[in-house]
């Protein structure tokens, strides 16, 4: 048995490389880190523009309802990709991943043309399930450099930054070069996934390690034990919270912005830009921090910042504010989800990444969609500074899940 402690991310150093070659490669993990950056690029300008995008489709209160849809395609996406993994190999899942990107693009823009509420639906839903498998690539990081695991995750991660300010800061700023509004930015998005798809060409994947031939050692273990472990349980749930804290604030704040303070478009996506450019930006830090303090202190500190968030935004509803409630919630996410990626990959062996974490990423992103759904109606019917008073209480809710299960041991 293993004690949950705050040095359990540096345990998955100290295992097995998970591929046959030791040798690290740092030339297919910065390829990676540049195929995310595409990817979010077209995310972040699609969360930072698709509830202003359907504001005249949509019905009244479904305004978050196309971003609901990508996180909950992104969730359902992960029981595929084992599937395609096992199927096309790490490059062909890829490759299919980014081309669904394309063709979510596609319809984004003839959505807007249309005019079309459904149509900009099913494109928003595409678009998350083709960010599914661009989430992957910070667990195919580790097979790339199995040296530091840490290291690799906030590597491909800290594209993010490259994305966060080509997304609201430029493809967002293409508002009106077609003469509809909005339908230049998902034009320039499915264009961006095909440079996406040049990258990962490039990159060299390990062959999928699979559980056929394993030894007694590595024989993989039933879901259900892995997902018992405390550890495993702890991983999960800051994931999840990563998420659900920051799509609870972040989801509905364009619209705060614009209509319930009446701040502008262009600071509306600058103050977006700024809170994306913050989600990744930590990556190096964060990974060293993890390295160095191990996963829980790093997830705690991120729950303290998400408090501090709720604070400022209960307290202000001026610009400077949002922006720097919004950069302290990119933070918030990064030291969650960078913290609890690597406390995941401690649990696992070999054998059993590809069910586990597909069983994770589909949790992770459901819940995200759920919280997406509720964010908007829970701002309308009991308030902006009502819904700080709820962020805070997820964070001290999760703190005290995390604290139970850092005092019980593995099984």
């Amino acid at each position: 048995a293993r004690a949950l402690t705050p040095s359990m991310a540096k345990d998955v150093e100290q295992g097995d490389p998970k591929v046959t070659s030791p040798a690290d490669d740092w030339t297919s993990v910065l390829l990676l880190s540049g195929a995310w950056a595409c990817a979010f690029s077209i995310f972040s300008s699609a969360v930072a523009t698709l509830s202003l995008a359907v504001d005249a489709s949509a019905p009244n209160g479904l305004e978050t309802l196309p971003l609901s849809l990508a996180l909950i395609l992104q969730g359902v996406a992960n029981l595929v990709l084992p599937i395609c993994k096992r199927k096309l190999g790490l490059k062909g899942t890829y490759f299919l991943g980014a081309s669904v990107g394309i063709v979510a693009c596609g319809l984004l823009v003839l959505g807007c043309f249309l005019g079309d509420f459904s149509t900009q639906c099913i494109g928003s839903a595409l678009l998350g399930f083709s960010l599914s498998f661009a989430q992957n690539y910070r667990f195919v990081s580790v097979l790339l450099l199995p040296s530091n695991p840490a290291s690799a995750v906030s590597a491909v991660l800290f594209g993010g930054v490259l994305g966060s300010l080509l997304g609201p800061g430029a493809l967002a700023q293409a508002k009106d070069l077609l003469e509809v509004p909005f339908a230049g930015i998902y034009l320039l998005g499915g264009c961006v996934f095909v440079v996406s798809l040049v990258l990962i060409a490039c990159v060299k994947f390990p062959p999928v390690v699979s559980s056929a031939g394993s030894s007694d050692a590595e024989a993989p273990r039933a879901l259900c034990r892995i997902l018992r472990q405390p550890s495993c349980f702890a991983a999960i749930l800051t994931m999840a919270s990563s998420y659900s804290i920051m799509l609870l604030l972040m989801a509905p704040t364009p619209v705060v912005m614009q209509q319930y303070y009446n701040h502008g478009y262009v600071p509306t996506t600058l103050t977006m830009m700024g809170h994306m450019f913050c989600m990744f930006a930590p990556s190096p830090l964060t990974g060293k921090l993890v390295s160095r303090f191990g996963s829980l202190k790093v997830i705690q500190s991120g729950l303290i910042l998400a408090c501090a968030t709720a604070i400022i935004l209960w307290l202000e509803n001026e610009l400077w504010a949002f922006m720097v409630a919004m950069g302290l919630l990119g933070f918030t996410w990064n030291f969650m989800f960078l913290g609890g990626t690597v406390l995941l990959n401690s649990c696992l062996k070999a054998t059993e990444s590809l069910k586990v974490v597909a069983a994770a990423d589909c949790t992770v992103f459901l819940t995200a969609a759920a919280f997406t759904v509720l964010s908007m109606p829970l701002v309308s019917n009991i308030g902006w500074p009502e819904t700080q008073i709820a962020t805070m209480s997820m964070a001290v809710a999760v703190a005290l899940c995390l604290g139970v299960a850092a005092a019980v041991r593995d099984v």
